[in-house]
């Protein structure tokens, strides 16, 4: 029986890419200059990561009966797919903007991801050995009750509350080990402004057990713990797609310290990676292989 070191419950989502000269603006009609069609969702681009950096990833979701691909995209990248439930809500997706710059701007309709039920919950929960990491976002609904049955059972929490809706404020935070922000959303979580370094000091005094890491875009990423801290810069990469930048930043920095790597090895890992997934278009199918990081 496959026995998971990560079980990841998130999204799977059908992501319909438009290629733009810009975003669109209010009232403007926009013909797109390409349109491709990908497997995506949070979680799904997480359990990928986290299988391509060779760790053995579960993940448990939801998707309608025009999800099956997306079952097929995680078996060929070496994640189990026995939690996947299958429901009569449409499957989730999104509609992606990507602008000249590699910029992106997203609208996602929740569908299936929204529609898992405490029962469906607690059978996947009651299947898991503790010590398992249980991996999650924030595009499925009972998170709070998700945690808690998860701490219950001895499971190790990392989550990464994107989108940061104002929820998220009331979600039992302190359950978790490893916390993944990018700089706004961890200003919304802290209630304050400034720079990451005080963004990031307000964090750590709400939050004083978690390992906190902080993405920030073209600049890099932080760590913190307590008052041990780690800067990453990003390496330098041609911009094509930044889509599943930060879920492949996740999946190889949560990796790497499942590997026994310092924090600050794991970020100069977890930058690597990320720099090789912008350089190339689409989702899920952007995140490197471990072997190509080296």
């Amino acid at each position: 029986m496959f026995s998971a070191e990560v079980l990841n419950f998130g999204s799977l989502n059908i992501d319909h890419v438009y290629r733009v000269p810009h975003f669109v603006a209010p009232g403007e009609t926009l013909s797109c200059l390409n349109y491709s069609v990908f497997a995506g969702g949070k979680g799904l681009n997480q359990s990928i990561a986290l299988a391509r950096a060779g760790v053995k990833t579960a993940h448990a979701g939801k998707i309608g009966h025009d999800g099956g691909f997306l079952i097929e995209t995680l078996k060929e990248a070496g994640v189990d797919t026995q939690f996947v439930l299958e429901g009569e809500t449409p499957t989730g997706h999104a509609s992606i903007q990507v602008d000249s710059a590699g910029q992106n701007s997203i609208l996602l309709y929740p569908g299936s991801n929204c529609d898992i039920s405490e029962t469906e919950i607690l059978s996947v929960l009651e299947q898991q050995i503790p010590g398992t990491w249980l991996m999650l976002q924030n595009e499925i609904n009972s998170i709070p009750f998700l945690m808690r049955e998860a701490h219950k059972r001895g499971l190790r929490i990392a989550i990464n509350p994107a989108p940061c809706t104002d929820a998220v404020k009331d979600y039992p935070l302190e359950l978790a080990e490893l916390l993944f922000v990018n700089e706004i959303e961890a200003a919304q979580l802290s209630g304050s402004s400034g720079s990451f370094e005080e963004i990031a000091d307000r964090l750590v005094k709400q939050y004083p057990s978690l390992k906190i890491v902080m993405t920030l875009g073209g600049a890099g990423a932080i760590y913190r713990c307590g008052k041990e801290f780690h800067f990453e810069p990003a390496l330098s990469s041609e911009v094509v797609d930044t889509t599943s930048a930060g879920d492949t930043f996740c999946g190889y920095f949560l990796s790497s310290l499942m590997k026994g790597f310092s924090p600050a090895d794991a970020m100069k890992f977890a930058a690597k990676a990320s720099s090789v997934t912008v350089s190339r278009p689409g989702a899920a199918v952007s995140i490197p292989l471990a072997e190509e990081i080296f």
